[in-house]
């Protein structure tokens, strides 16, 4: 899973692997992630705003946080742009 910069700062690394039973969500892989850190520290992953894929594909057109997960997926946060 690739972090936005903010959680990045936070947990102090780029990337994590987690290990998840087949027939995984996305909803599960965020599971894993509070349940691993904490709720507080995890927050900004659902913040407003953030863009969420799999495999390069926004999640809203996977089923959101219902979009099954394979073995090898990657799933990157991207927060918002900013600036004008």
């Amino acid at each position: 899973m690739l972090l936005d910069e903010d959680l990045r700062k936070t947990l102090g690394a780029k990337e994590f692997a987690f290990d998840l039973p087949e027939g995984s969500t996305i909803r599960d892989l965020f599971e894993a992630v509070v349940s691993k850190y904490n709720e507080k520290t995890t927050e900004s992953l659902l913040k407003d705003g953030m863009l969420i894929v799999l495999n390069g594909q926004n999640i809203e057109f996977l089923g959101g946080a219902n979009a099954s997960l394979s073995d090898g997926d990657r799933v990157a946060i991207i927060p918002p742009l900013e600036g004008g």
